[in-house]
């Protein structure tokens, strides 16, 4: 099957892609990542893609479609609000018979107070399926936002940081209105396995070492290590490697970054770690994997189902 592209211009009815993903810009206690707005048509897929370490919202303005995270699929339709985490990998598909309208909104929050309860949310809704909220004013505010950044006049950055401030506000405070009690008893073994995985997944680009975890699910390193173990069959370091070879697999496709850039994202020690830990695993140097997909991208897709 032939790796889907981008939506091209022509699939874009109106489309404001301000990109500040190499220098994000600072609006307050609010970084900026990412803001536009995307009308796509009945064969738009907005192909798989690694997020980095911001977080982003899509808000469904109209029609339907599906948000992919790794590989959960959730259906999202006019109204609903679903939130990537940083590190996700991630996918969007329009429904054929609905064509999916959304705004997007990428940032990072640079206040302790925001970025604790943001990650307090990424630990009560890793689900794909509990990623999505409805809130008409988070809505608006982000609409406003786009229009205020598309044309700016007096007084527009002290405006655009109180918006994305509002923004992320809401946004806690309907997921705290979501949560609800869990059937799982927190500390069980598989809950506390899935926890870890998720944080690993949630800080891939992020963390220095798997020693993080101890401080991260309060429990010693060793204790945690035999557990995850003793329920998945592998050890963490395994689950680590794993998710930094499928990230690197992603961010070699999108081809905007050299291989150093990527080691270095990746918390590899060089590129010569990087490389051999990435031929070890697919039998191919990323240089040679970026150049084989460049040629041939149904390629990719048989690499990532052996994963």
């Amino acid at each position: 099957m032939k790796k889907p592209l981008l939506p091209s211009i022509l699939e874009k009815s109106f489309h404001l892609d301000k990109n500040y993903v190499s220098c994000p810009v600072e609006y307050g206690e609010i970084s900026l990542i990412q803001i536009g707005r995307l009308y796509c048509n009945a064969h738009t897929v907005v192909a798989m893609h690694t997020h980095q370490n911001w977080f982003e919202i899509t808000v469904v303005t109209d029609g339907g479609g599906s948000v992919v995270v790794g590989n959960t699929s959730v259906e999202v339709t006019q109204g609903d609000i679903h939130l990537s985490y940083p590190g996700d990998f991630h996918e969007i598909r329009s429904d054929p018979k609905n064509p999916l309208k959304y705004d997007f909104f990428s940032f990072y929050p640079k206040s302790p107070f925001l970025l604790e309860r943001l990650e307090a949310i990424m630990q009560s809704h890793s689900d794909g399926n509990s990623r999505v909220i409805r809130d008409e004013k988070i809505h608006r505010l982000l609409e406003n936002a786009i229009a205020e950044i598309n044309r700016p006049s007096e007084l527009s950055e002290e405006i655009l940081g109180a918006a994305f401030y509002q923004i992320v506000l809401y946004l806690i405070r309907g997921f705290r209105h979501t949560e609800t009690e869990r059937k799982e008893v927190i500390g069980a073994p598989e809950q506390l396995c899935y926890q870890m995985m998720n944080y690993i997944d949630t800080h891939i680009y992020t963390l220095d070492g798997l020693y993080e975890l101890s401080r991260a699910m309060r429990y010693n390193y060793s204790y945690l290590s035999d557990i995850f173990k003793k329920v998945t069959g592998e050890t963490l370091q395994a689950y680590y490697q794993s998710r930094r070879l499928r990230a690197a697999q992603l961010l070699l496709l999108e081809n905007n970054r050299r291989l150093g850039e990527i080691a270095n994202l990746l918390r590899y020690s060089s590129i010569y770690a990087f490389s051999r830990a990435f031929k070890d695993r697919f039998g191919i140097s990323p240089s040679d994997y970026r150049k084989e997909m460049a040629i041939s991208p149904e390629k990719a897709d048989i690499l990532q189902q052996e994963e």
